[in-house]
């Protein structure tokens, strides 16, 4: 048997959706509740999802042992916290010295973000096209490419894509567009009474939807979910 231990490790690159909680408190008894009624709200979505911890709301001095108990309570709740975003000053080497990897915010991109978006856009070009009704229970993914649903979205269903998600019917269930972090996809839909909005990570439930009926178009915009009835 003739094995060869000087082949060379074949890196790849990919994007991953992460979701960025928001830690406005090191005491645990304080975040603890707020990362339960969040994660309640859909809990499929969050279930062992890679997870970035935001310090930007922390101004003083952080503890590291703190910090530490935060990401073990996140842990508890199925997350997997593996990295920090904030102000690189005071937060960077914070995240080294615990083995988590440094995000910078998406506001001091620039330039770099607006050609990661067309680079995006151009990225997929084609299309996954399903005529029949979604039915609760079952999940449809659209890898690397955009979902057309000719029909509609039973509630419990799930419709995830790497792209854009169209649904010329009721969308009843959840969407997750951009599932590997494409922030310019959208969700559009005939009629709007989703349990869950979701785009590049950023979610939005049907309780914090606006008020409004029929056919609806759903985007990020400065890192929040926009819901416009057309």
């Amino acid at each position: 048997m003739n094995t060869n231990t000087n082949t060379p490790l074949k890196l790849r690159s990919r994007l991953v959706a992460s979701h960025q909680i928001p830690v406005t408190s090191l005491a645990v008894s304080d975040f603890q509740p707020l990362l339960v009624d969040t994660l309640s709200k859909a809990p499929a979505l969050f279930l062992h999802a890679p997870t970035i911890l935001d310090l930007s709301a922390l101004a003083d001095d952080i503890d590291p042992r703190q910090l530490e108990a935060i990401i073990a309570s996140c842990r508890a709740e199925k997350l997997i916290p593996y990295a920090l975003t904030g102000n690189r000053e005071r937060h960077q080497a914070l995240a080294f010295s615990l083995n988590l990897a440094w995000v910078e915010p998406r506001s001091g991109q620039g330039a770099k973000d607006h050609s990661a978006a067309v680079e995006q856009a151009e990225s997929i070009r084609q299309t996954e096209v399903i005529t029949t009704p979604i039915r609760s229970g079952q999940q449809v993914y659209a890898r690397n490419a955009h979902l057309l649903i000719m029909n509609q979205v039973s509630a419990g269903a799930e419709v995830v894509a790497d792209g854009n998600i169209h649904v010329f019917g009721t969308l009843r269930g959840r969407a997750i567009a951009g599932a590997q972090g494409r922030d310019q996809s959208e969700v559009v839909c005939q009629q709007m009474q989703a349990e869950l909005i979701a785009i590049a990570g950023t979610y939005l439930v049907q309780d914090d939807f606006p008020d409004g009926n029929g056919p609806a178009r759903c985007r990020l915009v400065e890192n929040n979910i926009l819901i416009d009835y057309l």
